[in-house]
């Protein structure tokens, strides 16, 4: 569990760039959550492709960051996807959808799937698919306050549901792609009704 947990602070680290973004022009906010993603996918590329520790000092110190990041990933994962898909997520987000729902779609991911994780491995017990119903309510109830700053309580709700409900249904697709995606999107519809 405790493993978990720190995956789950660098998940939330996240929102620092979503608070950033209220800060800075659009088109800023989708370059730099784009070459985030872009960092990231090259860096799991080359630490796929390393077999041995480099011998010269910028190998080593290359190997102590990898070494040290590395903690924070699952096994048998490419490593670094989660990121990647979480920042590809977010960009694509802020490109489709006005600031403040994009924001409240990336504050949802970044805050609901942390606690869907913990809580689900923590008090999980009634499984529906890979997930369980304790880790949608943690994912529901956490979406729901982190979307408040950005968008009304209604709205918030709305897309909390979303979020919650597009990690139960479209369980083959990254949720870090799919969450805020999906809430965004509800979101964005529900604000015209």
């Amino acid at each position: 569990m405790a493993f978990e947990l720190y995956r789950q602070i660098v998940h939330l680290s996240g929102l620092v760039f979503v608070i950033l973004a209220q800060f800075v022009r659009k088109e800023i906010v989708i370059a730099y959550f784009s070459l985030i993603a872009l960092s990231f996918f090259v860096y799991s590329w080359y630490v796929r492709s390393q077999e041995k520790k480099l011998e010269n000092l910028l190998g080593r110190m290359e190997s102590k960051f990898r070494n040290f990041t590395l903690k924070f990933e699952r096994k048998n994962v490419n490593p670094f996807s989660g990121a990647f898909f979480f920042y590809a997520g977010c960009a694509l987000a802020f490109l489709f959808f006005p600031l403040n729902i994009a924001s409240a779609a990336c504050a949802m991911l970044a805050v609901g799937d942390s606690f869907s994780t913990l809580a689900g491995k923590k008090f999980g017990r009634h499984k529906i698919g890979g997930k369980t119903l304790e880790g949608s309510l943690a994912c529901f109830l956490s979406s729901f306050v982190a979307g408040i700053f950005f968008v009304s309580p209604v709205i918030s709700i709305i897309g909390a549901f979303a979020a919650a409900a597009s990690e139960l249904l479209i369980p083959k697709l990254d949720d870090n792609i799919t969450m805020p995606i999906v809430s965004g999107l509800v979101m964005f519809l529900a604000s015209f009704v």
